[in-house]
């Protein structure tokens, strides 16, 4: 079975909202319906929960769209862990983890992971060039061709990443913790992927919410 783990946790502290900022509104929606809505619509996905903490605003969507849900933890890889292992205990050997507060994802995007997964992939890993010049603390000159953005969404063999993850890891790109010889398949045709991190990002995000529509 292949599933769709959105991760909730967080609390928005640098959006400076009066509740979590996957929760506050874009175009008349909850940030984190867009979605949601996603991975329901995508063909392939079995399973969608969501991992973080118990809200009343998480109760009625749960009411709404009818997905299972996972505890939250103190910090980002304990949710991860929360929401991985309960779905494997449902039985599901894929799974494809999203950002409560990246909208723009499509249930198409997550079809091509779980295509790429079931192909035989370890791994696949929302990537992005790096436009921006880059500096070092400890050398003169950095090529930035050499490196990219991670992103989520980003797509597992769940059993394998189970074996591996460790929630108190200091890594914060989860494929990291994989062995060094793992097949990832780095995709890199979804570039518009914004994530609401501060209050000026939201007319940004709305804009592109409404040129997707036309």
């Amino acid at each position: 079975m292949n599933a769709a783990l959105i991760l909730s946790g967080g609390v928005g502290a640098r959006f400076g909202a009066s509740v979590p900022k996957q929760y506050t509104r874009i175009l008349r929606k909850m940030v984190i319906e867009y979605v949601i809505e996603a991975a329901m619509q995508a063909k392939t996905i079995d399973v969608v929960m969501v991992a973080g903490a118990d809200s009343p605003q998480l109760k009625r969507l749960k009411k709404k769209y009818g997905f299972h849900t996972a505890p939250g933890g103190s910090v980002r890889n304990e949710t991860l862990q929360n929401g991985l292992t309960a779905l494997r205990a449902m039985g599901c050997e894929r799974v494809v983890i999203l950002d409560a507060v990246r909208p723009l994802v499509t249930g198409a995007l997550l079809d091509d992971y779980t295509g790429l997964l079931q192909a035989g992939w370890d791994a696949v890993s929302t990537v992005q060039p790096i436009t921006d010049s880059l500096g070092c603390l400890d050398c003169h000159a950095v090529d930035r061709s050499r490196y990219y953005l991670m992103q989520s969404p980003e797509g597992y063999d769940l059993v394998k990443l189970l074996q591996y993850f460790d929630p108190g890891s200091p890594l914060t790109e989860v494929a990291h913790q994989l062995p060094a010889d793992s097949r990832i398949y780095l995709y890199r045709d979804f570039p518009e992927n914004p994530k609401l991190t501060y209050p000026w990002e939201r007319n940004a995000i709305a804009q592109a919410l409404k040129e997707r529509v036309k």
